[in-house]
């Protein structure tokens, strides 16, 4: 097996069916990271999967389970977890995705100007109302129609 040192780090996001139980998603997010594994990757970490509404429909659902694995591989094996991803009938759809290694920075400090307060502009009386009961009255108007 290769160094940890010569793998990319990357992360998989899943949309698992929403009629899962919680120990079949255990199971099947178990049966990912062993798919991992067995490409030559190396699991880091994993986030809870949650059930979550969506935005729109994937293969006519409305909801799913959601969720992610962060892990190491070599380039040439997420073509082979990718391929294998889109062959399970469990899985809405999925995303691999390459991280970008985390630059530490430095904190900076930060000076934060402060401006004068803004004062409100006071309308003439005879403006303000006119328009303001003009206003009140198409806007009825237009709630009537609805």
């Amino acid at each position: 097996m290769e160094e940890l040192s010569q793998k990319q780090q990357y992360e998989l996001a899943f949309h698992l069916l929403p009629s899962f139980t919680e120990a079949e998603l255990d199971e099947k997010r178990r049966a990912i990271e062993e798919l991992i594994s067995k490409s030559g990757g190396l699991v880091s970490r994993y986030g809870e999967i949650k059930k979550i509404k969506l935005a729109y429909p994937l293969k006519k659902e409305g909801f799913s389970n959601f969720g992610y694995i962060e892990f190491f591989a070599p380039g040439e094996a997420i073509e082979k977890i990718n391929k294998n991803l889109m062959a399970s009938e469990d899985l809405l759809r999925h995303l691999v995705i390459k991280k970008e290694e985390e630059k530490a920075s430095k904190p900076r400090a930060v000076r934060i100007k402060r401006e004068k307060p803004i004062q409100e502009a006071a309308l003439p009386e005879e403006a303000g109302g006119k328009k303001t009961e003009e206003l009140d009255k198409k806007i009825e108007e237009i709630l009537e129609k609805i």
